[in-house]
């Protein structure tokens, strides 16, 4: 397991503080400044020449599930777009989970999860993300969302889907025969409503489960080797990720002049121009080089 450290917004800050530094992925480098703006520097080219793309203004914020939303202000936008985010060990997850405690005098209440269950997963784990990217241009919000409900052995699969329904606080049951637990009716995931049930239902009418393995840094739903799936946890236990980061703190101290010596990179001349055919330039030495940590 990878352990880390959580990050939220407190106190309704709007700060990037917590946030500043620079941040890379394959595609993008994105500098989150102390002025509370976003620099946003596109690998273009298949990453042979850095583009300083745009700036634009960002700030902090919590959301209903205690998660920290990056909010960016889009110049085509009246209001700012909602970013939920989790960091775990300086990697941030766009695609994240945190942990969930119902009221209920059932096995899912948080005194029976701490003291009486085995597996680190045990119990409802919220979906809090739903954007696909940090990007110059306005998100996109994933129309369908799935949250786990862990027991020592398996894991239920529940779908949310989002709703034009004013957000409210109210839970339904999950029944699988003798076993029963309570999960979210609506969730708010950053400005979006989503729902597990139709109309006034209840109880959820549809889900799946499988078992699943813990196998030290990575989690198997089912028996499936193509289901196996990286797994980070924050050292507190309230965030959960099944997938890589989409951006990890970068080893850049100056991204000004990161940008120029990668920028001042050329080909090597060819004195025969089939050679291009069995040689390498400079630029695809720099490539195998190239690591994100």
């Amino acid at each position: 397991m990878f352990f880390g450290f959580t990050l939220f917004a407190q106190n309704n800050s709007t700060d990037l503080t917590p946030l500043a530094g620079i941040w890379e992925n394959s595609n993008r480098i994105i500098s989150v400044n102390e002025d509370n703006t976003l620099q946003f520097v596109l690998k273009t080219f298949y990453g042979f020449y850095f583009d300083k793309a745009a700036v634009l203004n960002a700030s902090l914020d919590s959301g209903e599930n205690g998660e920290t939303i990056l909010r960016v202000k889009y110049p085509s936008e009246r209001k700012p777009q909602a970013h939920p985010i989790g960091v775990i060990n300086n990697k941030l997850f766009l695609d994240f989970y945190c942990r969930s405690y119902i009221e209920t005098d059932g096995p899912d209440s948080e005194g029976s999860e701490t003291l009486s269950n085995t597996s680190p997963l045990y119990g409802y784990w919220r979906c809090c993300g739903n954007v696909k990217g940090i990007e110059i241009a306005v998100p996109y919000t994933k129309p369908e969302l799935t949250c786990y409900y862990f027991t020592d052995s398996e894991v239920y699969f529940l779908r949310y889907w989002q709703a034009d329904v004013p957000y409210e606080r109210e839970t339904v049951d999950v029944n699988d025969g003798e076993f029963s637990f309570k999960v979210d009716k609506l969730l708010k995931v950053g400005d979006i409503v989503y729902t597990c049930v139709v109309g006034r239902g209840t109880f959820v009418r549809n889900f799946e489960k499988t078992t699943y393995t813990i196998n030290g840094d990575s989690v198997t739903f089912g028996t499936e080797p193509e289901k196996q799936y990286p797994l980070y946890r924050s050292h507190d236990n309230s965030l959960l990720a099944f997938s890589e980061p989409y951006i990890v703190r970068s080893e850049i101290a100056d991204l000004d002049a990161a940008i120029a010596e990668h920028n001042s990179h050329t080909h090597n001349p060819l004195k025969n121009p089939m050679e291009v055919f069995n040689r390498k330039t400079a630029w695809e030495e720099k490539l195998e080089k190239m690591t994100i940590n």
